[in-house]
């Protein structure tokens, strides 16, 4: 980025990932935060300045380069034709979008020259295991995944377990193997204990207290596993992917998927 300030407002500003949000911006020397925008709305103090935070969004009295959006799917859709209509980029780690809804995110991005750049994950080393399980998996011949929240995510499983399992099975589609090969239980005495299945791979999703974000994907073959995981534990360690994507996002252009993109 050049050394312009970039003029960013965030959207679920009084969230859990909106107030880190808030907080990184502010102390940014590149950057100038606006406003934010929640529900809950009331004027907070950071770094000795009044940041207003409104109960929805109006550029109409500030000038604004890009939004960052913390919400959830439903909510983030119902902004982002405002987004378009100001030129305004937005930033969205926001999860659980359809496919109708990335098509929408698509046709907002083409009709208004938009960056609309869609983050599952915004931690390094998240996106670091993606490029590897793609590196490895050609190797071997089962694989699993669990990935681990905490109680109160909405969606299951995560958007960047949903990556994980892309990027693994790009490499068998390459290969032209439909699948992983799977244990397939005779007996089951509780449904559904082998998780869910994409393509050979079993998928568990674990909810409770005490986690943030991790993902761990075995690989296997006879006589060995292979165990990789990553741990967010604490949400402090997305930041540096927030505003890796801030400080990148005048070079991307249209509809843009993931933090890999910039690393």
């Amino acid at each position: 980025m050049n050394d312009q300030i970039l003029n960013v407002a965030v959207h679920g500003a009084l969230g859990k990932m909106g107030r880190y949000v808030l907080e990184t911006v502010s102390e940014a020397n590149d950057m100038k935060l606006s406003f934010g925008v929640d529900k809950n709305s009331e004027s907070i103090q950071l770094n000795n300045k009044d940041i207003p935070i409104y109960d929805s969004l109006n550029f109409k009295d500030h000038k604004i380069d890009v939004l960052v959006d913390f919400t959830n799917a439903v909510t983030c859709m119902n902004i982002i034709e405002n987004c378009g209509k100001n030129n305004v980029d937005i930033i969205i780690g926001s999860t659980g979008f359809t496919e109708q809804n990335i098509e929408e995110l698509k046709r907002v991005s083409d009709t208004y020259g938009i960056t609309i750049f869609l983050v599952p994950n915004f931690s390094i080393g998240a996106n670091l295991l993606i490029k590897i399980v793609n590196e490895l998996a050609h190797y071997y011949d089962y694989a699993d995944l669990t990935e681990m929240h905490h109680e109160n995510k909405i969606d299951s499983p995560s958007g960047t377990a949903i990556s994980i399992l892309e990027s693994i099975l790009d490499v068998k589609n390459k290969l032209g193997m439909r699948k992983f090969k799977q244990n397939i239980p005779t007996t089951e005495s509780i449904p559904n204990t082998r998780g869910g299945d994409m393509s050979g791979i079993n998928v568990h999703s674990r909810r409770m207290p005490g986690y943030v974000a991790h993902h761990e994907v075995v690989f296997g073959n006879i006589g060995e596993t292979l165990t990789l995981r990553h741990d967010s534990i604490d949400r402090k360690s997305f930041m540096t992917g927030v505003l890796r994507a801030l400080r990148n996002i005048k070079a991307l252009n249209g509809f843009v998927y993931g933090l890999d993109n910039v690393i």
